[in-house]
């Protein structure tokens, strides 16, 4: 293992930023996804496999807010321990699939009082909060720019325990691999498959659990949401809603609600699909959906939310009143649907932007309340 650390030339910041630290927090977002464990669980591993050796020994720690946890992730975690704060302050802070540093939620204060920060994330609205940034919209998901970062460009080397987690966070990213394709999506999917059966290791066993393992209390669910359809903008925007009481009486919480907001953009003519989903405090959460290269992360960004050009959501606030975000909401997919689209060119999908990182005020103001 030194011998290959040895041949590593950490000529890029973010492998400076890993081999000069020992202790390590790995932070995903609040409400976390299978995208957010599964980079935050195969970073962990993947640094512990290339990097670690006799003399250099890691301590990393993995973070994210499983206040909201759906039960249906539990698999990805298995036997690894998280939220285990093991020190007082870390070399390096490294934030994934977070699009701003607000979705860190509680673990913001471990990220704020590193000595370092990291950012790596597939939002194209990331707000680079990190001392260095490496954002790539072009990715699927976070999963998928962990495997081309590491382990196509430095050749680092994966067990299936990584793969697979990798492979669960490209498959739901995805809504099993029929939106929000990248450049790279399918070739590090086709690898992964080939490397997994050389291995004798079944993957569609994950894809079936994410995908093949609805029940009738989702179904019931998705009727209620399809009846709640309603067209605006000339009917290409689509919205559906779910209250308090259509999850009591279904019997299901806002995590079977995955992919219902799609079914609004499989409608002919239909270019934006929306659905508002109230949440116990009454404030609601809004997902959007496009097609046709219409631009919702921009959308939901104006809204004080963010996502992808396909994919993106927002939250309202308390203070807010639902008619007045809606006209304000379908004003903005008016200006979007009305904007010439125009073919973009591929950049290179790694590009490291410095950032400010936390303050020195907030680093003194985080230590003096610890």
């Amino acid at each position: 293992m030194e011998e290959d650390q040895q041949n590593i030339r950490p000529t890029k910041n973010y492998i400076k930023q890993i081999l000069n630290s020992n202790k390590i927090a790995i932070i995903g977002h609040s409400s976390p996804d299978a995208d957010a464990i599964s980079s935050s669980l195969a970073l962990k591993r993947l640094i512990k496999q290339n990097l670690e050796t006799e003399n250099h020994k890691y301590i990393i720690d993995v973070f994210f807010d499983t206040d909201n946890f759906d039960d249906k992730y539990k698999p990805l975690i298995g036997t690894q321990r998280v939220n285990e704060q093991t020190v007082t302050r870390y070399d390096l802070a490294i934030a994934l699939d977070c699009s701003s540093r607000n979705r860190l939620g509680k673990y913001d204060q471990i990220f704020k009082r590193a000595k370092d920060t990291l950012n790596i994330d597939h939002h194209e609205t990331n707000d680079k909060f990190a001392k260095n940034n490496i954002v790539s919209a072009k990715c699927s998901s976070t999963c998928e720019l962990l495997y081309l970062l590491l382990v196509r460009t430095e050749n680092w080397s994966y067990t299936p325990d990584i793969y697979s987690l990798i492979y669960s966070g490209i498959i739901t990213d995805t809504n099993n691999l029929t939106q929000n394709i990248g450049v790279n999506t399918l070739a590090t999917i086709a690898e992964i498959m080939k490397k997994s059966s050389a291995d004798g290791i079944n993957l569609e066993s994950i894809r079936d659990h994410f995908f093949k393992s609805n029940t009738p209390e989702q179904l019931s669910l998705l009727t209620r949401a399809l009846g709640s359809i309603s067209f605006h903008c000339s009917g290409e925007v689509a919205s559906m809603k779910i209250n308090k009481q259509d999850f009591a009486e279904t019997n299901t919480t806002q995590e079977d609600t995955l992919g219902i907001v799609d079914y609004a953009t499989k409608l002919q003519g239909v270019k934006i699909g929306i659905l508002f989903i109230k949440q116990d405090d009454n404030t609601y959460y809004v997902s959007l959906r496009s097609k046709d290269n219409i631009d919702v992360g921009e959308i939901a960004k104006q809204m004080h939310g963010g996502g992808h050009q396909n994919i993106a959501a927002f939250s309202t606030t308390s203070e807010q009143n639902l008619t007045d975000v809606k006209n304000e909401l379908f004003e903005l997919c008016r200006k979007q649907l009305s904007i010439p689209k125009q073919e973009f060119e591929i950049g290179d999908l790694f590009v490291e932007v410095t950032g400010s990182g936390p303050s020195e005020e907030e680093i003194d103001n985080a230590f003096e309340k610890s």
